[in-house]
């Protein structure tokens, strides 16, 4: 039954996709705001057809934490779930990607549009400082936050990392605070799986932590969040 659920989930996922965003493709004459409407959708339709067919339902907790003014999100990495998930709670708010995600045709005009910030892993002194321009830029054109990955990869539950201190550096370039997310969606939507499991994602958003010169102390309080606190 699992495989079933998820095999015609799929069969959704990439028709949908395709279709909605071909209907769309004239992304470089919309406005960004229209842009953000369209891809927000697309979203909501995917997590409403994961909750019907796979039967993933979620649960938030924290929203009273999400500032008024602009911040960056500090989320934990499991599965794409989040990738799908996060931007609904997140109105305006776009990610930092890995170069290799550019090369997916049918997204790469809206992460163009929406103005998404690509990173090279293999040259990160280049990548950051290619971040602290492009993020300074788009606070300015009105996007209100930023969400980051500081793990630098998809984890399974229980495993552990190293954080990337980037996330730091651009909290003290722009004197914003970090609001740290965590959730568990690798125990449902099993990363690099074909067969996703049925259950409930807990996600829980924690009061934010403030600009701090101190970097040790910010990935430790973050540190604390993903792998010792419960949700």
């Amino acid at each position: 039954m699992r495989f079933l659920r998820s095999l015609i989930f799929y069969i959704f996922f990439y028709v949908w996709t395709i279709l909605y965003f071909s209907t769309f493709s004239m992304v470089k004459f919309f406005t960004r705001n229209f842009a953000f409407k369209i891809a927000n959708y697309w979203s909501t339709v995917v997590i409403k057809f994961s909750k019907v067919i796979l039967e993933i339902d979620y649960k938030v907790t924290g929203l009273e934490n999400i500032p008024k003014k602009p911040f960056l999100i500090a989320s934990n990495h499991q599965s794409v779930w989040e990738t799908f998930f996060l931007p609904i709670i997140f109105k305006r708010s776009i990610f930092v990607l890995k170069y290799d995600l550019d090369r997916i045709p049918i997204f790469r005009s809206y992460f163009k549009k929406l103005g998404f910030i690509y990173v090279d892993r293999n040259n990160r002194y280049i990548s950051m400082k290619k971040i602290l321009t492009e993020s300074k830029k788009r606070f300015t054109e009105g996007i209100h936050s930023i969400i980051i990955f500081p793990e630098g990869t998809r984890l399974n539950p229980n495993q552990r990392t190293i954080l990337n201190p980037g996330i730091t550096a651009l909290a003290k370039n722009l004197s914003l605070p970090i609001l740290p997310v965590k959730h568990n969606s690798g125990s449902y939507w099993v990363n690099r799986k074909f067969i996703k499991n049925k259950g409930k994602i807990n996600l829980k958003i924690f009061p934010v932590i403030p600009f701090n010169n101190n970097k040790n102390e910010v990935l430790e309080k973050l540190e604390k969040i993903y792998y010792e606190k419960l949700l």
